[in-house]
């Protein structure tokens, strides 16, 4: 049997990126002259990228004239300033961990640009543990097409099913469902508390990593 592949998104199920998105929006805002919106208004928006940031921060839309400015502006700061406050969620070290002491391998699938996703990775000390890691732009598709799930799965030689992948959002669960990849739906991550996940029917909802793994464990036998 292949060793298994556990396939993670990255924002809002490895790491929070919620501060230093939240940040930008912020440092934006005070350009404008806008006061700064609260960090508790802003962090359910963080897994929507940047067209979430600019509807909750200028009530943009892809639409308005100045969308491609202000998206510009936004990913250059957040360049600048992506790897700051950055953390892992709690249990997360431990889970990866405990996926490497049982032999398997482990790698990310984001809709994150790799120039935003690498610094991250970095200062996490994450990116040369990862088996493969497929941005936004590796394939130029996002999620929910499957295509950087894919991607993922021939760079490990990975049949699909020895894999599964891991979200907090429905684009991810529709990814997976595209290729025909068992989905466990990160409850800790952004949309938690915010969207009905039952919805989704993905193959387990985990209230945290080591339920998560636990369920892994099980499915893999």
């Amino acid at each position: 049997m292949t060793a298994p592949l556990i396939l993670f998104d990255l924002d809002g199920t490895l790491v929070d990126s919620a501060p230093d998105l939240a940040c930008s929006l912020n440092r934006l805002r005070q350009e404008k002259g806008l006061p700064p919106l609260d960090y508790a208004t802003i962090r359910p928006q963080a897994g929507m990228g940047a067209r979430g940031m600019l509807k909750l921060g200028f009530g943009l839309t892809p639409e308005d004239p100045d969308f491609a400015e202000m998206r510009e502006r936004f990913f250059d700061d957040y360049a600048t300033h992506c790897s700051e406050r950055v953390v892992m969620f709690d249990g997360i070290g431990l889970l990866l961990t405990q996926i490497e002491s049982a032999g398997w391998k482990w790698g990310i699938v984001t809709n994150k640009h790799s120039r935003f996703t690498y610094p991250v990775l970095e200062k996490l000390q994450l990116a040369g543990r990862a088996a493969v890691v497929a941005c936004g732009d590796t394939t130029g598709k996002l999620k929910p097409n499957p295509d950087n799930l894919l991607y993922a799965l021939n760079a490990c030689s990975q049949p699909a099913s020895e894999a599964l992948y891991v979200g907090d959002d429905l684009r991810d669960c529709q990814a997976a469902r595209a290729c025909d990849l068992p989905f466990v739906a990160a409850f800790w991550g952004y949309l938690g508390a915010h969207a009905d996940i039952e919805s989704w029917h993905a193959d387990f909802i985990a209230a945290d990593p080591q339920k998560a793994f636990a369920w892994f464990n099980g499915y893999f036998g």
